[in-house]
């Protein structure tokens, strides 16, 4: 059986008319990494994918963190997540 871990996604700015929340609590299996929640959260949302996603990875201008940690100090999004992480997506780069 696999593990699920539960992890509270925040939303900043802009990202939070796209996500349509300041944040939500999302399920996952346990020891996924950033990169599969970023998949998971951009299939549920069309148009939160736009702001987040690019090619496969972070779309410029997004901002990540784990638990108050820039993930660029982690392992980028290969950085595994477990049960309770708070991730925060802040995008600096808005529309004119």
């Amino acid at each position: 059986m696999v593990e699920e871990c539960r992890v509270k996604v925040k939303f900043t700015g802009v990202l939070i008319s796209f996500a349509g929340s300041e944040s939500l609590d999302v399920n996952i299996k346990c020891g996924s990494t950033l990169r599969e929640l970023l998949r998971q959260l951009a299939n549920a949302n069309p148009r939160l994918r736009r702001r987040l996603v690019e090619d496969d990875g972070l779309w410029p201008g997004v901002y990540v963190a784990i638990n108050d940690t820039d993930i660029r100090l982690l392992n980028g999004l290969d950085t595994r997540l477990s049960n309770g992480d708070v991730i925060l997506f802040l995008s600096y780069i808005h529309g004119g």
